[in-house]
C-alpha cells in the first residue's frame, strides 16, 4: 500500500487476483469492446475574456452535455465499462461523462475491467490545455487517481480518473479527468449526487433492478434519466411545446415514460427486455 505522504496514490494492474465468482456473467454482454473514436472531440469555446486592464485571458471552454454514470451492484458492468471507456478516451465529447458513481462491492472488479480496456488518449487530448492543467492539478494533491497499465499506456497520455474530488476541484470547465465516487447503499448515491454543481444533460442508471432505479430518479433534482442503456435518442417521448403531460410508449426496443415525480418532470428510459424487481 502506498505511503499517502508520497503523492498520487495510482491504481494499476498490479493487484492481487480477483476470485471468478466476481466476474460479470456470460448472460451480460459478452466481449463488448469500446474502441476510440476516429474522430476526437475538443471542448467548445465558450469566448474570449479580457481583465479590467483588458489584457487577453485563457480561452474559457464550455461543458457539452455531459452525463452522469451510476452503477450498482449487479448492473451490467460491462456495458457500463464500454460506455464509460469511451468517455475516457474522448472526455471533450458531447453527453461525454464527467461523473461516475460506483457501489463499494463491485468498485474493485469494476476497476481492473477499465484499467485492462484503456488504450492511450489523442495527442489532441492530452495536449490540450485543460487535460494539462488538471493533470498538473492533481500532481500537487493526494488524491487516488485511476490510469492505464503503464507497460500499455505512458503516463503523460492515459486516461484518468480521480477518486472522490468535489466536481469543481479542477475548476468548472471540462477538464478531461472523470470524477469517480464510491458508495454503499442507493441513499449515499443520491447524497452525493445532491453535493454535485455540473449540469448533466442526462444521469444514466446501471441496475438489474428497474424499480429500485425509479426511486433514485425521485429523489434527485435531474430531469432526464436513462436505465440500463446510454445516450438513447429521445425525440419519441420530448414534449412538444411547453405541454408536459404523462405519457408512455415503446419504440425501437425502448420503453419511454414522461411523468411527474415528487412535483418534479422526468423523462425516462430503458431497455424493453429489462426485468422489473423489488
Amino acid at each position: 500500500m502506498p505511503n499517502p505522504e508520497e503523492g498520487d496514490q495510482r491504481i494499476s494492474l498490479e493487484r492481487k487476483p480477483i476470485s471468478a465468482k466476481t466476474f460479470i456473467s456470460y448472460n451480460m454482454v459478452h466481449k463488448l469492446e469500446c474502441k476510440p473514436k476516429r474522430e476526437i472531440s475538443l471542448p467548445v469555446l465558450a469566448g474570449e475574456t479580457t481583465t479590467d486592464g483588458g489584457e487577453p485571458q485563457p480561452p474559457k471552454y464550455q461543458w457539452q452535455s455531459p452525463s452522469m454514470l451510476i452503477v450498482f451492484e449487479g448492473g451490467d458492468l460491462n456495458s457500463a465499462r464500454h460506455h464509460l471507456l469511451s468517455s475516457l478516451h474522448d472526455p471533450f465529447g458531447k453527453h461525454a461523462v464527467a461523473t461516475v458513481l460506483i457501489q463499494e462491492s463491485v468498485r474493485d472488479v469494476f476497476i481492473e475491467l477499465l484499467i485492462q480496456s484503456m488504450k492511450p488518449l489523442d495527442p489532441k487530448i492530452y495536449n490540450h490545455p485543460n487535460y494539462v492543467r488538471s493533470k498538473a492539478k492533481l500532481a500537487q494533491c493526494k488524491a487516488e487517481t485511476i490510469v492505464g497499465d503503464p507497460k500499455v499506456v505512458p503516463a503523460h497520455a492515459s486516461p484518468t480518473l480521480v477518486c472522490d474530488l468535489s466536481d469543481n476541484f479542477l475548476g468548472d470547465e471540462p477538464t478531461g479527468i472523470i470524477i469517480m465516487h464510491t458508495f454503499r447503499t442507493p441513499r449515499d448515491a443520491t447524497l452525493v449526487l445532491k453535493k454535485e454543481t455540473i449540469k448533466y444533460g442526462f444521469v444514466s442508471i446501471w441496475n438489474e433492478k428497474v424499480a429500485s432505479a425509479y426511486e433514485i430518479c425521485a429523489l434527485l433534482k435531474n430531469d432526464i434519466f436513462m436505465i440500463n442503456c446510454f445516450n438513447v435518442d429521445l425525440t419519441p417521448i420530448l414534449p412538444k411545446g411547453d405541454s408536459f403531460t404523462n405519457d408512455v410508449r415503446i419504440e425501437k426496443g425502448y420503453h419511454y415514460e414522461r411523468l411527474i415525480l415528487n412535483h418534479q418532470r422526468k423523462i425516462i428510459v430503458f431497455a424493453v427486455g429489462a426485468i422489473f424487481a423489488n
